[in-house]
């Protein structure tokens, strides 16, 4: 009885949520009547599950990142974000020119292959894993895009 009650709910569920996707009118993107606000409340809610859902010790990474924008011939990017983590030794400093100095060979291979210009807005270092580091920025700047996260342990 469980396993139908269970199944009919999530049948109810999917039928109601595909009405939602059907595009409407005279447009060709998938027209939601739902709220912008549900969706913002489901992304939120993921971010936080995210970060109850991987546990992390208090201190255990380093992480450093570079926010630039990027230039080349045919492209210009914004707010994209290099991130580099580091396994935490107590060493804030040594951690610091470690991470900073493996940010710095991606960005000259970036430079020396795809872009013209660079330009960096921002550089952040905390005692904390690259993914939290991200969610939290993502959060104050939705406009942020993740170009990669390097590992800085691994010698180069």
């Amino acid at each position: 009885m469980q396993n139908f009650v269970r199944t009919l709910s999530v049948s109810i569920c999917t039928i109601f949520l595909a009405f939602q996707v059907f595009a409407g009118g005279a447009s060709l993107k998938p027209y939601s009547s739902l709220s912008k606000h549900f969706f913002h409340t489901v992304i939120k809610v993921d971010s936080n599950l995210s970060k109850t859902i991987i546990p992390t010790k208090s201190g255990a990474k380093f992480c450093s990142c570079q926010i630039m924008n990027l230039e080349s011939a045919n492209y210009a990017h914004n707010n994209v974000a290099v991130f580099a983590e580091k396994t935490n030794d107590g060493n804030l400093s040594a951690n610091a020119k470690v991470t900073k100095a493996a940010i710095e060979k991606e960005k000259k291979q970036l430079k020396q292959l795809f872009y013209d210009k660079m330009k960096v807005v921002n550089h952040i270092e905390e005692s904390t894993d690259c993914h939290s580091l991200y969610v939290k920025l993502k959060g104050a700047d939705r406009s942020l895009v993740m170009y990669d996260v390097l590992d800085a342990d691994i010698k180069r």
